[in-house]
């Protein structure tokens, strides 16, 4: 079945394969099925709203709105809602439950969502377990950590997206069991490398790609269990140190330059796998009939993961991992899910539908902030089960038989995601995710605009908020960072830097200071925004193309497009190539 994007226009296919697992999660009340309708978005813009919710990166200084502490959130002081620091959102000082409501037929779900979600206390981050790790979000068990969103098991890291089990490292993106390491992407078991890019077992080594295995290696690709490499090129211990010395003295710009145009010149594997049956996609490792999954970890009998780890018979998840299986349309979070669709940072939220932030929520439609263990819950007011039920299955068919407002006005339309004007968001109907209209962040606030970068204007014609930007932030700076590490003094603490590539204003912190001195590595002239967008230069798009291996023209689906100049071989080719 072919179908077009109601957001982007694109043509996109739902297969049979689709559609069974359609049919195997939909709801089931009293003996009824209440078919999933196929998506009306096709798998990007189903990602772009998904990631709309979730802000990483802008975080606020504010009081907590209910022990009027002074600390760090994800949400500004414009916000409706009252947000409250973490030992206040877990305590027994609220309820939840004290903010429900009956439903109203007359009245579309998401306008009464919306409604609830501005009034229910939110969590100001989503930590769990850290240790002086306060500017951080979807942060766990980590200790000295410093904006390093969606990180756990993390010590003395600064800038370290998306990673875990890692001590010591900087700038650094969907790293693993890694230590001392600076600018690093897609990276496992590594110690000492700098600039180390889908390398695996590596040490002492810096500008390295598809290593495995290397020790004291240096502007190197592809290259497995080598020692004292340059360019690929062998070299004597001795011959090798002084080459370094001298290649030292480029700086780090012109050495990340001549980098990218050797690492051109090098073979690439069609798509990163690892241990992986039947899949497709890339950075995945151990899967079994993955398909079109990127960065993901022990997926089995999936489709259209972003960044998840042990995951079975489920679509479309983005951040979500650890037990999950048969859920859909899910977005940061976790833990033990099944049969659950629709739903934000939820976890331990079985059998639920359209939660946002709920934990231990069981049986539960359209629920905010659930912090302990309730079930049988619409717009947080508990029932019987079989009252739950009863109302869970008459939303259902009001919100699949309309997929518009009842009775509401066309401004309460436009805010809830169903206005029918070109301008504003296509209509959402049940079995699709929240609309971005109705996200607490304006669109450039979050992941959302990192993966699908627009216009102030293209988002305002949408019908989404944007957050402009504040002047303050990009005030000239008198101050130059120095170009080696041991020439920097610790004042550098006490001065605001200009981020040489945008312009906006950037601190260093002590951690990333005493690291560099550390790693020997110079501190950098960019904000960490426009360093985690170089990072982002060296992954691949989240995208399949059909092309030729390079080698032996054998056809293959890769990561490659036609357009791109490397050469591109097929699993055989690349094996006998490195190997």
């Amino acid at each position: 079945m072919n179908k077009k994007c109601k957001n982007c226009g694109i043509d996109f296919e739902i297969t049979e394969d689709d559609l069974k697992f359609y049919d195997k999660v939909s709801s089931v009340i009293k003996g009824k099925k209440y078919a999933l309708p196929s998506p009306t978005h096709c798998p990007d813009c189903r990602l772009m709203r998904r990631l709309s919710f979730r802000n990483e990166k802008n975080l606020y200084k504010r009081k907590c709105d209910l022990c009027d502490k002074n600390g760090i959130f994800v949400f500004s002081e414009n916000v409706k809602f009252p947000v409250y620091c973490v030992e206040c959102f877990w305590s027994d000082k609220w309820d939840p439950l004290s903010f429900g409501s009956d439903y109203d037929f007359s009245r579309s779900f998401f306008e009464q969502f919306k409604e609830l979600m501005d009034s229910v206390p939110k969590m100001g981050l989503y930590q769990l377990n850290n240790e002086n790790s306060d500017f951080n979000s979807f942060l766990a068990y980590s200790k000295n950590v410093y904006m390093s969103p969606g990180t756990y098991f993390a010590e003395d890291s600064v800038y370290c997206r998306k990673s875990q089990y890692i001590k010591d490292s900087l700038n650094c993106s969907l790293v693993d069991n890694c230590e001392l390491l600076e600018g690093s992407v897609n990276s496992s078991h590594c110690y000492s490398c700098n600039s180390s890019f889908n390398c695996r077992n590596c040490s002492n080594s810096s500008y390295i790609a598809d290593c495995i295995g290397c020790t004291n290696c240096f502007m190197c690709s592809g290259l497995n269990k080598k020692n004292y490499c340059v360019k690929n090129k062998q070299y004597s211990k001795e011959e090798y140190e002084k080459l370094i010395k001298e290649k030292l003295q480029d700086g780090d710009e012109k050495l990340m330059n001549e980098f990218i145009e050797f690492n051109k010149t090098i073979p690439k594997k069609h798509q990163n796998q690892l241990n992986c049956e039947n899949s497709s996609g890339d950075f995945i490792q151990n899967c079994k009939n993955a398909e079109m999954c990127f960065d993901a970890f022990n997926v089995q009998d999936s489709k259209y993961l972003v960044e998840t780890e042990d995951v079975k018979d489920s679509m479309d998840l983005n951040m979500h991992d650890k037990n999950i299986e048969l859920c859909y349309e899910m977005s940061c979070g976790g833990d033990s899910n099944y049969m659950s669709k629709f739903c934000f940072v939820s976890c331990l939220c079985p059998e639920s539908e359209y939660l946002f932030s709920c934990f231990y929520a069981n049986n539960c439609f359209g629920c905010d902030g659930i912090h302990s263990k309730v079930k049988n819950c619409i717009l947080n007011k508990q029932y019987s089960e079989a009252e739950y039920q009863d109302l869970k299955a008459k939303i259902i068919e009001q919100m699949l038989g309309a997929g518009r407002a009842h009775g509401a006005s066309a401004q309460v339309e436009a805010e809830s995601g169903f206005a029918s004007s070109s301008e504003t968001e296509p209509k959402i109907e049940y079995g699709e995710f929240f609309p971005i209209s109705i996200s607490p962040f304006a669109y450039n606030e979050t992941v959302a605009n990192d993966y699908f970068p627009m216009t102030k204007d293209q988002v305002l014609n949408n019908g989404w908020k944007w957050k402009d930007i504040d002047p303050k932030e990009f005030s000239k700076s008198l101050f130059v960072l120095p170009e080696k590490i041991e020439d920097t003094k610790d004042d550098v603490l006490e001065h605001v830097f200009s981020c040489s590539d945008c312009g906006k204003n950037y601190k260093i912190v002590s951690l990333e200071l005493n690291l560099s001195r550390k790693m020997k590595t110079s501190l950098s002239k960019k904000c960490s925004d426009c360093r985690q967008k170089d990072l982002m230069k060296f992954k691949n798009p989240k995208k399949l193309f059909d092309r030729n291996c390079s080698n032996c023209e054998a056809k293959m689906i890769s990561v490659y497009s036609q357009n791109r100049l490397e050469k591109v071989y097929c699993e055989k080719c690349y094996l006998k190539e490195i190997y």
